[in-house]
């Protein structure tokens, strides 16, 4: 044959069969026209050849070498969207391989002719060797020989071997990146269908890609410095499967995604420079290919600002405005220069390339402006690009007239007749102050974009133009409560703050009780309120604000009052909320309460961690014996009782013993587990002489207590 079969072989692979039956009608059909044959042997050569297609005619061009295809090629459709054999390739080899003039001028034999018998014995024979196919398949499979071990042995490659080189390829028009991979040790072959190596590294399959290549898939076949490459192909390999499969069960007219190549994204360009910064790769662009160098730095762009002539000036870049291209990440910005693609921050973006591209836009490498218009110049556009423009060959008196000085920043802040806070705003230059909100200001350089970028914040923060003042002006109360809270400290990190006594009085408070006093007094508790430091009058109306989640109340004298989590509000919520206290009650900054309120209350007490609190002796004697009977050795049953009590029954009647004592009263409900019947009918007839019978709803244990007979 003067085709290597191999070859003929990996392009049946590579069309499929719908193609491989096309490609035998063009034949017979004699629409593949051979115009150039270079020819070594069956393993070298190389043929272009013309097809006449259905609706045009297509230029192939076929390389092999060394018994590997090197490179082909096709204009057709087909091909340009999958890079891989289309008919038109396929045909042009069947053509040449087949040919009777080819095989009799490289070879010097003539096509065998068969006869019609031959024909008929090739095919009887072809059709049994189908029939038997899957058998023969079925014995290969669990037959694997001594032999077929050692020769997949001797096929696989060296552990971290195979290295994977990338060649990016660049459309300046569509501003589209692409991203190919070889692999290989020895010699490098192109992954033609990224799915399929995806698939063969999770199945760790062994796959042989021509004659120098056969090895097993494994991570562990490729070089260390591969495997951060290796890990990014497969990642995007995976999206191409998934991606393909999904569009061809779902959508029968939808396009599918390209397979031998990855459509670099913004993200996935960012993840592909992390990989390859400080390195170089191939990149084509425009059918030329270089050597591009990942420079994780940005490029040194400069202005130059000189005069040309008088009272003439100019602008220049340090740089061809034509030669350059810009290629957008997720994160970052990539200026691809020369052979160096850089990467650049934001700020590179809003500075450097934005007036880089003013220049481009308007297809000129220089800007001339009148000298009256440096002022503008100076204001706007130079402290934005401070750092990159050269003024060194401007003159000194120049530099002196028309560079601003640095900005400096006064504010004033108060409060008007409405509690509303006002800022008066004073920019400084040097000697020179003034109200940038007065209708006519100084003529002095000015930093225009650090004046905009002030005012802008107070707009930002809420503040609004009194324009009969000349002032700005906070009205919402979030919005003050929101500067006086957080936004404040930014405020005074930029600008000196000078503030009205009358205003620093009205900064934001937090509840608090400095002190408080409980005693016993006619067997009430009586607490002292009168060390809260706002107006108790004002109690209810913080309460609501607290109830609906507030962040804050605001005062009637001005000031804020934090809701925000705080001891003290947790206090009150409980003793307006659980002890069914009402407002009113506390008007006089004194609250009586029931007796039988004090263990609760010493518990909200101990969480009282920054209050001072006084406590009278009765009271804390109370408290202290409560506690220590609680914790005292059980108490004797009374004689009278006649039942065999349980364990969580004896702790009932202790409980109830003890507070019986204190003049407190108890709950016995259902699911204390005390079995309300047996404790109605016998624990409290042995404690009170009372029982259900009386059909009375409570039963009076002292002249202080009572136990409520729950049914």
């Amino acid at each position: 044959m003067i085709v290597n079969p191999e070859v003929l072989k990996e392009l049946y692979e590579e069309a499929g069969e719908d193609r491989k039956q096309r490609a035998q009608r063009y034949v017979s059909q004699k629409k593949v026209n051979i115009r150039k044959v270079i020819y070594e042997d069956a393993s070298n050569f190389e043929l272009k050849a013309v097809v006449n297609g259905n609706t045009d005619n297509y230029d192939v061009y076929i390389q092999v070498q060394n018994g590997e295809i090197e490179d082909v090629s096709c204009d057709c459709p087909d091909y340009q969207g999958r890079y891989a054999a289309c008919k038109h390739i396929l045909a042009t080899a069947m053509e040449f391989a087949k040919n009777s003039d080819y095989v009799r001028i490289f070879t010097g034999k003539q096509v065998e002719q068969k006869n019609d018998m031959d024909m008929y014995q090739d095919y009887y024979h072809k059709k049994q060797e189908e029939k038997y196919r899957n058998f023969k398949q079925l014995l290969l499979t669990f037959y694997p020989t001594a032999k077929k071990q050692e020769e997949k042995k001797e096929t696989k490659s060296p552990m971290h071997s195979i290295r994977i080189e990338p060649k990016l390829i660049y459309d300046s028009y569509h501003k589209t990146l692409k991203l190919e991979c070889k692999i290989g040790d020895k010699q490098l072959y192109k992954l033609k269908n990224l799915p399929e190596f995806y698939e063969r590294m999770q199945r760790k399959e062994e796959y042989r890609y021509g004659a120098k290549l056969n090895f097993v898939h494994t991570k562990e076949a490729f070089t260390q410095e591969s495997i951060p490459l290796l890990e990014y192909v497969l990642k995007y390999a995976e999206i191409i499967k998934y991606a393909n499969e999904a569009t061809s069960e779902y959508n029968y007219y939808g396009r599918t995604i390209a397979d031998n190549y990855i459509t670099v994204s913004n993200t996935g360009l960012d993840e592909l420079f992390e990989i390859l910064k400080e390195k170089s790769v191939v990149m084509e662009e425009e059918y030329d290919e270089k050597d591009i160098y990942f420079e994780d730095k940005e490029p040194k762009i400069t202005f130059s600002l000189q005069e040309k002539q008088k009272d003439e000036y100019v602008l220049k870049p340090n740089i061809d405005i034509y030669r350059y291209e810009i290629l957008e990440g997720k994160d970052y910005i990539y200026f691809l220069q020369g052979d160096t693609l850089y990467r650049c921050t934001e700020q590179f973006k809003n500075t450097t390339l934005m007036l880089l591209e003013v220049f481009r836009k308007n297809f000129t490498n220089e800007i001339t402006m009148p000298k009256q218009e440096l002022p503008q110049l100076f204001s706007i556009v130079f402290p934005k690009v401070k750092k990159q423009m050269d003024i060194s060959k401007l003159k000194e008196e120049d530099k002196e007239q028309y560079i601003p000085q640095d900005l400096y920043v006064k504010v004033y802040l108060d409060y008007d007749d409405h509690q509303y806070i006002t800022a008066d705003i004073v920019f400084v230059y040097g000697e020179t102050e003034f109200n940038p909100l007065e209708e006519t200001t100084p003529s002095i350089a000015r930093d225009i974009v650090k004046e905009d970028e002030v005012l802008e914040m107070f707009r930002n923060t809420g503040f609004m133009l009194d324009t009969a003042n000349r002032r700005l002006v906070l009205v919402k109360e979030e919005q003050i409560y929101s500067f006086l809270s957080e936004e404040i400290e930014e405020y005074m990190k930029k600008f000196e703050i000078l503030a009205t006594q009358n205003f620093k009085e009205k900064e934001i408070r937090q509840p608090k009780v400095g002190a408080l006093g409980v005693r016993i007094e006619n067997n009430l508790l009586q607490i002292d309120f009168s060390g809260l430091d706002f107006d108790v009058a004002e109690l209810k109306d913080i309460m609501k604000q607290y109830k609906l989640k507030k962040k804050f109340h605001r005062l009637k004298d001005g000031s804020f009052l934090s809701l925000e989590e705080n001891e003290t509000m947790d206090f009150l919520d409980s003793m307006t909320e659980n002890m069914g206290v009402n407002f009113e009650q506390m008007q006089s900054g004194e609250l009586k309460l029931p007796i039988y309120r004090s263990m609760y209350l010493e518990r909200l007490l101990q969480n009282m961690k920054t209050t001072t609190i006084t406590r009278e002796q009765n009271y804390k004697t109370l408290v202290q014996k409560v506690e220590e009977k609680e914790n005292a050795t059980p108490i004797e049953l009374p004689q009278g009782l006649q039942a065999d009590l349980r364990s969580y029954q004896k702790v009932g009647v202790e409980w109830l013993k003890v507070l019986d004592e204190y003049g407190f009263g108890g709950i016995l409900a259902d699911d204390m587990g005390l079995r309300k019947n047996f404790a109605i009918n016998h624990i409290v007839t042995t404690l009170c002489g009372n029982t259900r019978k009386s059909k009375s709803k409570y039963c009076g244990l002292s002249k202080f207590s009572c136990l409520k007979l729950a049914k």
